[in-house]
């Protein structure tokens, strides 16, 4: 007769591998959700927007106060056409605002974060009103399963899929007009590593500016946010396979600093020192391996800032600094 408590041991063993991998997707669905919506700042527009509507959401005071003290309506603009156009996956429609106040000057297409996020949010409002007063022309664009775009799934997939959307955006602006050259990027949080995938598959592309990029390494981030789920990184391997499952990418495969390109492309990194969303340590690799591999990047490291603080903090500093840097890179 079988021995009761040696049965008890692989129905022990069933439940704690259950356990492991049910955290597993419980994790990845919760890091790659996206629930479509702009949060507190749904149907806000390029003439209403405003940073005061949920600056009380921030956990960070000084963020907060940053937020509610800041005056938007010096930012507002008035004039823009709402723009549908293909994503490179042709099957994707994308929706974006476009803003042409100059005449045969560049436009910088501009791309939103993660969830609560899109074109809606003030830091791309924000973006696009102080590249217009420097001098270009701009497209903020809304990535699939985000606002007005095309809605195929509940779950991002990091960049790795959504760079298609920019390129489609840079497609569609060289149809209407405007020269390969002219044309740059600019992404905030996770939309820098999605225009970084993007400039990686097309070389024409010659300007990209990147603010507080999500991450450098996938790895290193995985790390980042398992600590923040208060989760050991013993949890990486069930979340690494759920994460492929969910979106349908092989998310090992994501590295941004490995799709950084030599040559004729230039990139600027910004990020906040004080960033507790991204750390500084992904500023810092970025840095170190665009300079172990002739990378052509500049670098800020931005004071007294948190997680994409420096366009409020720092306005008309940080507007500068890009008219400067796509002024000499989209000659």
């Amino acid at each position: 007769m079988i021995n009761k408590k040696l049965l008890i041991i692989p129905i022990i063993l069933f439940f704690l591998v259950l356990i492991y991998y049910s955290i597993g997707f419980y994790l990845a669905h919760n890091i790659l959700y996206t629930d479509h919506s702009c949060g507190a700042h749904e149907g806000s527009l390029p003439n209403n927007w405003t940073t005061q509507v949920d600056y009380q959401d921030y956990s960070i005071l000084s963020k907060s106060i940053l937020r509610k003290n800041f005056d938007s309506s010096k930012y507002h603009l008035n004039n823009w056409n709402e723009v549908n156009f293909n994503s490179r996956d042709s099957k994707i429609k994308i929706n974006g605002w476009l803003f042409h106040y100059h005449k045969k000057r560049p436009i910088i297409i501009v791309v939103h974060g993660i969830f609560p996020n899109g074109k809606c949010k003030p830091e791309s409002n924000l973006v696009a009103s102080l590249l217009i007063k420097n001098g270009f022309n701009v497209l903020t664009i809304d990535l699939r399963n985000y606002g007005k775009s095309q809605k195929i799934s509940n779950y991002i997939s990091l960049g790795a899929t959504e760079y298609n959307d920019v390129l489609g955006a840079y497609d569609f602006l060289e149809k209407i007009g405007f020269k390969k050259n002219k044309i740059g990027l600019m992404g905030i949080s996770l939309g820098a590593n999605t225009v970084i995938y993007a400039a990686s598959f097309d070389k024409n592309i010659k300007a990209i500016w990147l603010e507080s990029a999500a991450f450098a390494d996938f790895n290193m981030a995985l790390s980042d946010e398992l600590h923040r789920y208060k989760m050991p990184n013993i949890f990486s391997h069930p979340v690494r396979i759920f994460g492929e499952i969910l979106t349908g990418v092989d998310v090992m495969s994501l590295s941004p600093t490995n799709s950084l390109n030599q040559g004729n492309q230039y990139y600027y990194f910004t990020h906040g020192e004080k960033d507790q969303r991204v750390f500084p340590k992904h500023f810092n690799y970025f840095q170190e391996y665009a300079k172990k591999n002739n990378i052509n990047a500049d670098f800020w490291l931005v004071p007294k800032s948190y997680h994409v603080d420096a366009i409020f903090r720092y306005p008309e500093e940080y507007g500068l600094r890009m008219k400067i840097f796509f002024n000499e890179r989209l000659k």
